[in-house]
């Protein structure tokens, strides 16, 4: 192309090689507006504190848990947000295919007994085998008691710290 110049193609190749270039820049300009919401959902997130989990929006702290809490420790995480999900904000599968539901509350008060309850029903709903409850916020004790025996784990906001400052197996 550049030894014999433009002048040796013809009509047909320059109208090629032009729609290519706008192409080519077009392509670029979309990926560009597309790069943060592709980095926010592969985002290796680290460990947070309270005030810097509350200060996300319910998506992204449903998504930070997704991540932080289940992904990275190696279970399969299907993150069900912006869906009609039925209570169940994220479906986890452990290395043994057991399925879990998530239900992720970004609370600065008390989680009450009704809401495992409701877990507990969803759980049943979905044929999982175990519930996770993940809170920024408190457990009330008449919630943890009813979740005594059954396959449900409770995380309020204190423990969510810790464990995501750890890389042990839930």
């Amino acid at each position: 192309l550049w030894a014999g110049g433009f002048g040796r193609l013809s009509t047909l190749q320059l109208v090629g090689f032009g729609a290519s270039i706008v192409l080519g820049v077009l392509l670029v300009i979309a990926w560009r507006n597309a790069w943060p919401g592709v980095r926010r959902r592969h985002q290796r997130w680290g460990a947070l504190d309270l005030d810097q989990m509350m200060a996300m929006d319910p998506a992204e702290f449903e998504e930070y848990v997704a991540q932080r809490v289940f992904s990275h420790r190696g279970y399969r995480v299907n993150n069900t947000r912006n869906t009609k999900d039925g209570g169940v904000d994220v479906l986890v599968t452990d290395r043994f295919g057991q399925t879990a539901v998530v239900q992720c509350k970004r609370y600065r008060g008390t989680v009450g007994a009704a809401t495992v309850r409701d877990l507990y029903g969803t759980m049943i709903h979905f044929e999982a085998s175990y519930a996770y409850l993940v809170t920024t916020g408190a457990i009330s004790d008449e919630a943890r008691r009813w979740a005594v025996g059954k396959p449900i784990e409770l995380i309020d906001g204190r423990e969510l710290v810790e464990i995501t400052k750890s890389d042990e197996i839930l």
